[in-house]
């Protein structure tokens, strides 16, 4: 019996060779003779690098992955492709690019990539008695071997290969650690992605994640047995929900080899036998996923079951836990972070508080919300009662009005927030639309202003206070959403009337102001420097700054710069 287990096991170690040897020639022959693109992957609103973008042509094995600075290289051979063919770019966190291979051709090569919104689920202290699970192996006796990453001198990009495994999982979990095994390290050091899909037909289908979680590997030239490889999930908040099943991948972002040794190097993530299971691999982010029967990789992972909500965790689960060994996940929590809502005229405001001392009151610009203030609530609420608002239609704040927005509408909602949490007087920091806003409560309510900022902000729309250019854009896309009937659609039409039809405040008004301001504008600014002298010209005792070599975007290009300069004004 012992021996006919042992003849099975060779037949099968045989036939995944095969499978695998076949599919790392098909690879090298794909990359024979390519032509080769380079780019760079950018975010839409900062213009920063977006690193590790995963690049693909649909169901095809063309593809490679962004470095750190957002520089790609794009092999491909003209004849595995069509130009109606569609190829993505993908990064968590960021909405996912589609065009034809022939659109990418003949455009440009610098691709930007717009961020979405966070919704991160937060975590709480509670005493609900939680189990600690483990799920899937990390170690066996029995191994398969298959070299899945793996470089030879032909292959022209190993970036963006892909290995997964199904994993049966408890309904509601929260992931402390992912485990898994590498068996050969025949590399420098190798940079890795993880992520989580939902599971359709068997297959990975969409990825779960809403933070990209990526780490570097060491690696060694000398053989052994496999070697358990932990990584801590729990500063990226993984928590989910409903599901019985996912798919957890490896994929490979960059390999650095060693020393003296380019020509060769690899690393494999072995399998144990198991009738029942399949493992899965692709070589790049869009080509279509292949099976090997009776197979499990070895990756796991070690999560706690939540019996309740999912926002409830222990005390090591805990935000303040989590943001002291991870302190940049702060800023991503910043927008879905716990926050209160008031009721106002047919909406609510959604809003977050921090730090202690005298109320100062951050307002965003258009389209925008708490989250674009993530470089400015750290600091700031080291010396201020930061309150952090949504305006009314953005980010968690609701809104059932259907007529156009104003921003006497939005100063409206603001003076309500400050009477119902009893703040009598606050500073305000209004950046572009959040600036006409806090301009808008000065007239209206000046009482309850002790000092401003306003960064990039504007009294009337047209061409005199904005550059030509920027009213251009507003004015397509709202004539293109005048076509579109849909709920989405009707919001940014909304907010694109705003821009084009609002402010509407005369140079005269501001003379009635009587309160410390500072007026901040960009060199480059969308709003005008001419029409930024104006403001300072008639709000008496005002302090104007244009900032050399910055535009509309100082807060979030610049924040040290930025917070420097906002908080020398109000320790005056």
């Amino acid at each position: 019996m012992q021996k006919n287990i042992r003849v099975k096991y060779d037949v099968m170690k045989i036939i995944h060779a095969f499978i695998l040897t076949s599919f790392l020639l098909s690879a090298l022959n794909v990359y024979a003779q390519s032509e080769v693109l380079s780019g760079k992957t950018i975010n839409a609103i900062t213009k920063q690098p977006v690193p590790f973008v995963s690049i693909g042509v649909k169901n095809k094995a063309i593809g490679t992955v962004s470095d750190s600075l957002g520089h790609y290289l794009l092999s491909y051979r003209s004849e595995e492709i069509s130009k109606t063919d569609s190829i993505f770019f993908s990064a968590i966190g960021f909405q996912r690019v589609k065009m034809d291979f022939a659109q990418f051709l003949d455009g440009s090569k610098a691709i930007s990539l717009k961020e979405l919104p966070l919704t991160l689920n937060t975590v709480k202290i509670t005493a609900v008695p939680r189990k600690m699970k483990s799920y899937g192996r990390w170690s066996a006796s029995l191994l398969f071997f298959p070299g899945m990453y793996k470089t030879v001198p032909q292959f022209s990009d190993e970036k963006g290969r892909e290995q997964a495994t199904i994993l049966k999982i408890d309904p509601d979990v929260f992931l402390r650690k992912l485990n898994f095994a590498i068996s050969r390290r025949h590399f420098q050091k190798i940079k890795l992605r993880l992520n989580i899909f939902s599971v359709s037909k068997g297959i990975p289908d969409r990825s779960l994640l809403d933070k990209d979680v990526v780490f570097d590997i060491s690696g060694s030239s000398l053989p052994g047995m496999p070697k358990a490889e932990s990584i801590d999930l729990r500063p990226y908040q993984i928590a989910i929900k409903g599901r019985k099943e996912i798919a957890v991948s490896l994929s490979i972002l960059d390999l650095e080899p060693l020393s003296g040794d380019s020509s060769r190097q690899a690393f494999f993530i072995p399998s144990f036998p198991n009738p029942l299971r399949s493992s899965l691999y692709r070589m790049k982010s869009e080509s279509s996923w292949q099976k090997v029967a009776s197979s499990h990789l070895l990756i796991g992972l070690e999560a706690s079951t939540m019996k309740t909500n999912i926002a409830d965790s222990q005390q090591e689960e805990s935000l303040d836990y989590i943001t002291k060994i991870n302190p940049e996940l702060s800023k991503a929590l910043y927008g879905n972070n716990h926050g209160k809502r008031i009721k106002v005229e047919q909406g609510e405001i959604y809003y977050e508080t921090y730090g202690k001392g005298r109320p100062l009151i951050l307002l965003h610009g258009n389209g925008e919300s708490i989250s674009s203030f993530r470089n400015q609530i750290g600091p700031l609420s080291a010396h201020y009662q930061v309150i952090v608002i949504d305006t009314r239609g953005h980010g968690n704040s609701g809104d059932s009005k259907t007529t156009d927005y104003s921003y006497g509408l939005f100063a409206d909602d603001l003076k309500v927030v400050m009477d119902s949490i009893h703040i009598k007087k606050a500073i305000l920091l209004g950046w572009s639309d959040g600036g006409n806003t806090a301009l808008e409560l000065a007239l209206k309510h000046p009482e309850k202003i002790d000092k401003m900022v306003l960064m990039g902000a504007n009294l009337f729309p047209g061409s005199s206070a904005i550059k030509e250019d920027v009213i251009r854009m507003f004015e397509r896309r709202r004539d293109s959403l005048m076509i579109t009937k849909d709920p989405a659609s009707d919001h940014k039409l909304r907010l694109s009337r705003l821009v084009l039809q609002e402010p509407q405040i005369s140079a005269d008004e501001l003379e009635k102001i009587n309160i410390p301001t500072l007026i901040l504008a960009g060199e480059s600014d969308v709003i005008k420097t001419e029409h930024t002298m104006l403001i300072h010209a008639h709000i008496k005792g005002s302090k104007v700054q244009i900032i050399a070599g910055e535009d509309h975007y100082l807060p979030l290009k610049n924040p040290k710069l930025f917070n420097r300069i906002v908080l020398d004004f109000l320790a005056q």
